[in-house]
C-alpha cells in the first residue's frame, strides 16, 4: 500500500461503524458495495491536492471546488453526484467564532470526499462517532449528521452571543457609555458576520432538499429539513440581536445627548449668572476718573453688597421662571 497524504481514510461498513484504513492511489480506490469510503484531506497540503488531481473518479470540477481557497456554501448537483460546500463556526482555541471554518464535500452513494484548511470539530464529532458504532451509515446520514454537528455548535455561540447581550442591556444603566460601546460594536458585528454565512448556508441546504441526489433517502432528507428550521430560528435569533443593538445604540446616544444637554444647560445658566456681574464690575473696574465711590472707604464693600444683591435677584428669577 502506498501512503496518502490524506489526513484521515475511514471504511464505512453501513452500520454506524468507521475503520482508519490506508487507501491506494487515487485511481483504484477499492470499495465494495456494502461499504462507504470517506477520505478527508487538508487541501493546503501539496501531497494531497496532487492526490486529489490523481483521483480519475473526480470530474475536473469536482476536483476545483475541492480545492478552493474561498468559497461560500452551496449545493450543486452534477450527475448523481454531489457537491456542497458547508460552514462551522471556528471554537479552535484563539479564534474567534464568527471566522467561518469552511468544508467542502463530493458525495456519491459510495464515495465521500472532504477537504478544508483548518480544524473543523464537527468532523471530529462524526470521526468518534464512527469509532464507537453510531456513525452515519449512508452518504445522506453523512450529510445530515454534519450539518446537525454543525448546527449544534453554531446553537452555543449563538446561545452565548444572546446572554452577553442580555448582560449587556441589564448594564446600559449602571455603567457609562464609554466602557459599553466597544463590547456593543463586537457583539454587533460578531451577529452581523454569523447571519451573513447562515443565510446561504440555509439556502444551500434547502436547494440540497429542492434537487436532492437519487441516493439520498427520505428519512434524511427530514432531518436536513428541521437543520434547515433551526437555521431559520438562528437568523431570526440574529435578526432580533441585529435590531437590539441598533436600540441599544440609539439609547446610548440618547443618554449621551441628554448628560451634554444637561451640562451645556448648567454652563448655560452659569454664564447667565455671571455676565451682568461680570459686566459690572468690569465697568466699575475701568481705569478712569469719575468711578463713583472710588473716594469713599466703604466703596468696596458696597459694591460687594451690590453683586451680591444682584445675584441674589437673578436667582430668584431663574427659580421663579423654573429655568433649574
Amino acid at each position: 500500500m502506498h501512503s496518502t497524504p490524506a489526513i484521515h481514510s475511514f471504511l464505512l461498513d453501513r452500520k454506524g461503524n468507521g475503520r482508519e484504513i490506508d487507501i491506494a492511489p487515487a485511481d483504484t480506490l477499492p470499495v465494495h458495495p456494502e461499504e462507504l469510503l470517506w477520505v478527508h484531506i487538508d487541501y493546503s497540503n501539496p501531497d494531497a491536492v496532487a492526490w486529489l488531481r490523481g483521483c480519475d473518479r473526480l470530474d475536473p470540477l469536482a476536483i476545483e471546488s475541492l480545492l478552493e481557497e474561498t468559497s461560500r456554501p452551496r449545493s450543486t448537483l452534477f450527475h448523481t453526484d454531489l457537491i456542497l460546500d458547508l460552514r462551522g463556526v471556528n471554537l479552535n482555541p484563539g479564534a474567534d467564532p464568527e471566522d467561518m471554518v469552511a468544508v467542502r464535500l463530493w458525495i456519491d452513494e459510495q464515495y465521500i470526499i472532504s477537504s478544508n484548511r483548518r480544524k473543523l470539530l464537527s468532523l471530529d464529532d462524526i470521526r468518534e462517532s464512527l469509532r464507537r458504532g453510531t456513525g452515519p451509515k449512508t452518504s445522506g446520514e453523512f450529510i445530515a449528521t454534519l450539518a446537525a454537528h454543525l448546527d449544534d455548535r453554531t446553537s452555543l455561540v449563538i446561545e452565548q452571543l444572546e446572554d452577553a447581550f442580555e448582560q449587556l442591556e441589564d448594564n446600559l444603566l449602571l455603567e457609562e457609555y464609554t466602557f459599553l460601546r466597544p463590547e456593543l460594536t463586537k457583539l454587533r458585528r460578531l451577529a452581523i458576520r454569523l447571519r451573513r454565512y447562515l443565510a446561504p448556508q440555509r439556502d444551500a441546504l434547502s436547494h440540497l432538499i429542492g434537487e436532492p441526489p437519487p441516493w439520498l433517502q427520505k428519512r434524511e432528507k427530514l432531518h436536513i429539513k428541521e437543520n434547515i428550521n433551526r437555521l431559520n430560528r438562528h437568523l431570526e435569533e440574529l435578526d432580533s440581536i441585529r435590531d437590539r443593538a441598533v436600540i441599544a445604540q440609539e439609547e446610548f446616544i440618547n443618554r449621551l445627548s441628554e448628560q451634554l444637554n444637561t451640562r451645556m444647560y448648567t454652563l448655560s445658566l452659569v454664564a447667565t449668572l455671571f455676565m451682568p456681574l461680570g459686566f459690572l464690575t468690569g465697568l466699575l473696574g475701568i481705569n478712569v476718573g469719575g468711578i463713583p465711590g472710588a473716594d469713599n472707604k466703604f466703596g468696596f464693600l458696597l459694591v460687594s453688597l451690590l453683586v451680591a444683591g444682584l445675584a441674589t435677584l437673578q436667582l430668584i428669577y431663574l427659580r421663579k421662571k423654573k429655568w433649574f
